[in-house]
């Protein structure tokens, strides 16, 4: 495979840089892709949305952690997730965060 002076054929080394790019943006793309677990959290969440409260993350397995700066809004999102959880698959228990001390 090495042409007569020690190196790859140009051809040889373009499909190569082709292909390894290729695999790259296959594995990117599934990287972006949310868990039926993301899904359902997000949906829960667009639900139970309160004012003072945002979303910090949704972990792979469907936990869901908010930032809250009242422990009413804590306690109202909490109890909307818990009511819209009866009524479909489970999730892991949600975690509320609060602001950091001194803010």
């Amino acid at each position: 495979m090495l042409n007569p002076g020690g190196q790859l054929p140009l051809r040889t080394l373009k499909a190569t840089v082709v292909g390894s790019c290729g695999f790259a943006l296959f594995l990117g793309a599934c990287a972006i892709t949310n868990t039926p677990q993301q899904d359902l959290a997000y949906a829960r969440w667009a639900k139970c949305n309160a004012p003072y409260v945002s979303l910090e993350r949704v972990d792979l397995d469907g936990r869901i952690t908010f930032r809250f700066s009242s422990e009413g809004g804590r306690q109202e999102v909490l109890l909307c997730l818990a009511e819209a959880g009866r009524t479909g698959p489970p999730l892991p228990a949600p975690v509320g965060v609060p602001p950091p001390s001194g803010v």
